[in-house]
């Protein structure tokens, strides 16, 4: 006689992120303001009750969703970049992003359409630490507080730019990662030997 296989029961970390993935495709199938967490335990498989034991209200599990792919992977890839040269760096981090962006872009949509919501909630500020973090980025490889507003304008049109030209061949977003860092290298380099043309220091 077969014994009855008792399911192993799952990860409280496993669960949370469970639900948390089952949480991000409602919203980007519904909009933050149509989903309901009824529909979100459901598509996780799960109990009502038990979505409210990890997450408190749908805004929780909406800003745990969105925050990983704005600020820790960013944070993370600088962190990685931080021994590489001025153009490694720059290459490395513009490949992570659009990489990311390339695969997440429904859920990056999602996070720019409900840009009022969040700005309503008080989490606006995760597109200002984006910001923050790039400066301090262009900062380490040596962009000038002058060149900062163009590099930075450069390097965030072209990875949102992926958004609506979504691109999975890694070695297409590799090439278009270098040309950027070159771009915005070729201006650092430029106003540095203007400013010795002109007996400045930079």
């Amino acid at each position: 006689m077969t014994g009855t296989v008792v399911p192993k029961r799952m990860k409280k970390e496993d669960r949370r992120m469970q639900i948390l993935d089952a949480a991000m495709t409602v919203f980007v199938e519904n909009g933050y303001k149509g989903s309901t967490t009824v529909e979100i335990a459901k598509a996780a498989n799960v109990s009502e009750v038990t979505l409210f034991r990890y997450f408190s209200s749908k805004q929780e599990m909406f800003l745990a969703g969105i925050e990983p792919i704005l600020l820790s992977t960013l944070e993370g890839s600088i962190n990685t970049s931080a021994q590489l040269s001025p153009e490694a760096k720059l290459e490395y981090i513009l490949f992570e992003r659009i990489s990311l962006i390339s695969s997440n872009y429904q859920i990056i949509k999602l996070i720019l359409a409900e840009a009022p919501m969040l700005s309503a909630l008080g989490s606006e500020n995760f597109m200002k630490r984006v910001v923050q973090i790039l400066q301090t980025m262009l900062t380490q490889v040596g962009i000038s507080p002058e060149g900062k507003e163009f590099a930075l304008r450069i390097l965030m049109g072209s990875i949102l730019s992926f958004l609506y030209m979504p691109q999975t061949d890694e070695n297409s977003i590799r090439r278009f990662a270098g040309r950027v860092s070159a771009l915005i290298l070729e201006e650092k380099n430029q106003k540095t030997g203007e400013g010795i043309e002109h007996g400045q220091v930079i």
